[in-house]
């Protein structure tokens, strides 16, 4: 996709030898998903709960091993919303008497932050990024054997949801299904506008067929209405990417896409899409009450707002866990937003950060090539539209992609060139 295999095979050998285990529990992370439930026998039996505890003990490692390329205000921003959690994953511990609830808190929230910190020492060339890509690429291999075993034979497991039925193979929810479709998307995508050398423009075209067609599949089985939005946007951005760059391409491309529209945009929606959407359509129609929007989500933001705003002004403006009560269903993923949960988490003062965190994001997209334009919104889309009614950053392997081009982001642009 961007290397050859010796190629991968040869970056793996020149990256620091303290930073090569984050490249093997890439490509194992698929296969290691699928022992979610071991952990209802004991948490120590879950290999998800050792990898869960071992990647900080690593992290940290690596960081001290390997110093990081460059100052960043980025990095100051993730330094400072990093103080605010780790206060609040204090108390918490403290308040839960250091229970395995409050420590697997602790090394949930804290993930994004050690990863975009351990990221910042591992990508400094588009080469780094690249190879993390490819190593990505190589994972998703198992998740697609996994779905296509379900196409042909049947589902692994079903979880039904407004009538819908969910392929969800062997792992958790069908939330892993949707992050391989929408990364790999992403990187496919990615990989088609910079044109790699390595890698022949028909093979990039192949690749690129295939992923558009098994994104579709997937969608069609998981029937999951956050991820049909990230799909339809970073479908959007790459057709836009595509016609600024090469007119006559972005118009068949256009074409294409309109005349699949025109002869199965009807069925669609009335068989895929409409049913995860009906709520919504009666809340519209005054058939139901505001609160039931986002498939009641948004009532559920409105009893969380009410229950942080009952709280004293220290907890508002710093975050529920310094209340020194325990609060895990309005910090955790039930918040079902993730600018909610950080509000919930680390109060006002944590929401102002992390929208600035973001802001900066944005602000740091102008001015690259094309390419690595789109790479940047098409992640920050990713982020911000699961952000809306689910808790992206929570999920570990979202974060092995998100905070790469992070990282690569907070590099001087002239090095991702």
């Amino acid at each position: 996709m961007f290397m050859t295999f010796k190629e991968w095979k040869n970056w793996i050998g020149d990256i620091h030898w303290s930073l090569r285990w984050f490249i093997f529990l890439i490509l194992i992370r698929p296969i290691v998903d699928n022992f979610y439930y071991l952990k209802e026998i004991s948490p120590f039996l879950s290999p998800l709960y050792i990898i869960g505890v071992l990647t900080p003990i690593m992290v940290m490692y690596s960081i001290f091993h390997v110093k990081s390329p460059n100052y960043s205000r980025l990095d100051s921003y993730f330094k400072f919303l990093a103080l605010l959690g780790g206060f609040s994953c204090a108390a918490l511990l403290v308040s839960d008497a250091f229970s395995l609830d409050s420590l697997d808190f602790l090394f949930k929230f804290m993930l994004p932050f050690i990863l975009y910190f351990f990221c910042r020492r591992l990508i400094r060339s588009k080469r780094d990024l690249h190879g993390v890509f490819q190593t990505f690429s190589y994972s998703i291999l198992f998740v697609l054997i996994i779905f296509t075993y379900e196409l042909i034979f049947g589902p692994i497991n079903i979880q039904m949801s407004r009538g819908l039925e969910r392929f969800q193979g062997s792992y958790a929810d069908v939330m892993n299904y949707a992050i391989y479709t929408s990364c790999g998307l992403l990187i496919v995508f990615y990989s088609f506008i910079e044109k790699p050398p390595a890698i022949p423009s028909r093979t990039r075209t192949i690749l690129l067929i295939l992923a558009i067609i098994y994104s579709i599949l997937i969608l069609f089985n998981i029937h999951h209405t956050a991820s049909y939005a990230v799909v339809f946007a970073l479908g959007i951005l790459f057709i836009f990417t595509v016609a600024r760059a090469n007119l006559g391409v972005g118009i068949l491309i256009i074409s294409i896409s309109a005349l699949l529209l025109f002869i199965t945009g009807p069925e669609i929606i009335s068989e895929q899409f409409k049913p995860l959407i009906e709520t919504d359509i009666k809340v519209y129609e005054g058939e139901k009450e505001n609160e039931q929007l986002l498939h009641g989500r948004v009532g559920r933001w409105m009893s969380f707002l009410d229950y942080f705003n009952s709280k004293g002004s220290f907890v508002q403006f710093f975050g529920l866990p310094l209340g020194m009560d325990h609060p895990y269903s309005y910090i955790a993923k039930g918040s079902h937003n993730d600018f909610v949960r950080m509000l919930m988490v680390c109060g006002y003062i944590g929401l102002i950060t992390y929208l600035l965190v973001n802001i900066n994001l944005c602000s740091r997209l102008f001015g690259y090539k094309i390419p690595f334009t789109f790479l940047g919104l098409g992640t920050v889309s990713i982020v911000f539209l699961y952000s809306v009614s689910l808790t992206p950053l929570l999920y570990a392997t979202l974060l092995y992609v998100i905070m790469s081009v992070y990282a690569a982001l907070a590099l001087p642009k002239h090095m991702m060139d």
